[in-house]
């Protein structure tokens, strides 16, 4: 079971950098006080340079992962942005259409903050 301590928006604990999900390379989408958190394993972070070219992030049933994965979608603007699909089963709360931020989180902090799109 995946634990997040919570001041707000913001982090202040996980046990998620040492669980089986984050050793097997699964990111981990969390949400409080109105924020996305999508938590990235350390063999994930290759993929932060490509997340920080997204001007917005927007969240959407997958199109590769049809009824299974959500796609957390790095927009920046090309016909091609970097996604990452998020099994539904490592996601802590209900997907609700909305305006909202978005977070990146690694073992070291927050690395990205952007708005988001919930589109459901």
């Amino acid at each position: 079971m995946i634990e997040i301590g919570n001041n707000g928006s913001e982090i202040t604990y996980t046990n998620y950098w040492d669980s089986e999900h984050a050793r097997c390379g699964f990111c981990y989408l969390s949400a409080n006080a109105g924020v996305w958190r999508l938590l990235v394993p350390p063999e994930g972070e290759v993929m932060l340079a490509e997340m920080k070219t997204g001007r917005s992030v927007s969240i959407e049933p997958s199109l590769h992962e049809p009824g299974r994965c959500w796609d957390v979608v790095f927009n920046d603007g090309s016909d091609a942005p970097f996604f990452v699909a998020v099994d539904k089963q490592q996601v802590d709360r209900a997907m609700l259409q909305r305006l909202c931020r978005l977070t990146v989180w690694t073992r070291r902090g927050k690395e990205l903050d952007l708005s988001c799109e919930v589109n459901t």
